[in-house]
C-alpha cells in the first residue's frame, strides 16, 4: 500500500515540475500542411490535425506549408506553447479560413495536469530537433497517344464448288486506328515557401495576470474618463491582452462611446480574437454590438 502511495506521489511530482509542452495544430477546411518550427520541418507527410510535445521552449517561430502549393504559406513569429502565466500545457491553434486568407488562430490551452491522450485522428510526435530533407510530391499523369494509319490487314479467301461452278469469295478486313495509353509518374520538389508567404507577427506578447492586475490598478485611479482611455491604450499597446481581460478594462469606463473606442483598438491586439464576442458583455446597447461586429468586419478577420 505505500509502494503505491510512494508511486503515486512521484508520478504527481513528475507531472508537476513537467518543463515541455505540446503544441497542436488543426486545419479548418481540412487542408493538409507541413508545420516547421524554429525552421525544422517536424512532419514527414502532410496532415490535418498534429500535436507536437516535448517542447521545451515558451515560443517559437513558426510555419505552415500546405500540400496544396497555391496555398500561401503562413509565417507566424513567437507562437507561444505556454499560456499567458508561463504554464505548460497542451495548447491549440487552428488554420483559420479569413477574407484575407488562412491564419493562425489560438484555440484552447490545457493545463498539463489535465493532458488526455488525443483522438486517433490527430497525428503525434516528439520535437524533431534535426533537418528533414526537402519537401517532395509525387505526382502521375495519364496520357493517351492515338497513333494514325490503316491499322493491320487482313485477308480471307473462300472457295465454293457447287456443280461444277466454282465461286470465290474474298473478306477484307482493316482493323483501324490503334490507341496507347501510357502513364507518367514524377517526383517534384517543393519549395519552402509554397504560393507566398503570409507573415503573421502582432509584435506583443501575451499580458500575464500579475501585470493586468497592475495595469486595472492604474487605470482605476485615473478620475476623467480620457485619462482612462489614454492609459489603457498605452497598456495594451506593448502586449496581447485576451478577450476577457478587454472586457474588464471595458469595465473600468463609465461611456459606452469610450467602450467601444477601446474595443476596436484592442481587438488587433486581441490574444484569442475567436473570443472577441467576450467583449460585448461589457455593452449596454446593441446597437454598439452591431457597430463593432461592423468594424471587425470591415477589417476582414
Amino acid at each position: 500500500m505505500k509502494q503505491i502511495t510512494l508511486l503515486a506521489l512521484l508520478l504527481m511530482s513528475t507531472f508537476a515540475s513537467a518543463q515541455e509542452s505540446r503544441l497542436t495544430i488543426f486545419s479548418e477546411n481540412g487542408d493538409p500542411f507541413y508545420v516547421i518550427l524554429n525552421g525544422i520541418r517536424q512532419n514527414e507527410e502532410p496532415v490535418t490535425n498534429i500535436a507536437v510535445d516535448y517542447l521545451v521552449n515558451e515560443y517559437y517561430d513558426t510555419k505552415i506549408i500546405f500540400a496544396d502549393e497555391s496555398i500561401p504559406t503562413v509565417e507566424k513569429k513567437h507562437l507561444l506553447v505556454v499560456d499567458v502565466d508561463g504554464k505548460r500545457g497542451e495548447v491549440t491553434y487552428k488554420i483559420k479560413e479569413t477574407k484575407r486568407g488562412k491564419k493562425l488562430r489560438y484555440y484552447s490551452f490545457t493545463p498539463f495536469q489535465a493532458i488526455v491522450a488525443p483522438p486517433s485522428n490527430v497525428v503525434v510526435m516528439h520535437y524533431n530537433p534535426n533537418p528533414l530533407g526537402p519537401i517532395q510530391t509525387v505526382s502521375q499523369t495519364t496520357t493517351t497517344t492515338t497513333t494514325s494509319g490503316p491499322g493491320e490487314q487482313i485477308n480471307v479467301g473462300v472457295g465454293i464448288n457447287a456443280g461444277g461452278t466454282n465461286v470465290g469469295v474474298g473478306i477484307n478486313v482493316n482493323t483501324g486506328n490503334t490507341s496507347t495509353t501510357t502513364t507518367t509518374t514524377t517526383t517534384q520538389t517543393v519549395g519552402m515557401t509554397g504560393g507566398g508567404v503570409v507573415v503573421e507577427d502582432t509584435g506583443c506578447y501575451a499580458m500575464s495576470d500579475a501585470d493586468f492586475h497592475q495595469a486595472i490598478t492604474t487605470i482605476n485611479n485615473k478620475s476623467f474618463e480620457d485619462s482612462k482611455l489614454a492609459v489603457a491604450k498605452q497598456v495594451i499597446k506593448g502586449n496581447c491582452v485576451t478577450a476577457a481581460q478587454i472586457t474588464r478594462i471595458m469595465g473600468t469606463f463609465d461611456f459606452e462611446d469610450t467602450k467601444l473606442e477601446f474595443a476596436k483598438y484592442a481587438y488587433t491586439l486581441c490574444f484569442n480574437p475567436e473570443n472577441y464576442w467576450k467583449v460585448n458583455n461589457a455593452f449596454e446597447f446593441e446597437s454598439t454590438i452591431d457597430e463593432l461586429n461592423e468594424y471587425i468586419e470591415s477589417l476582414g478577420h
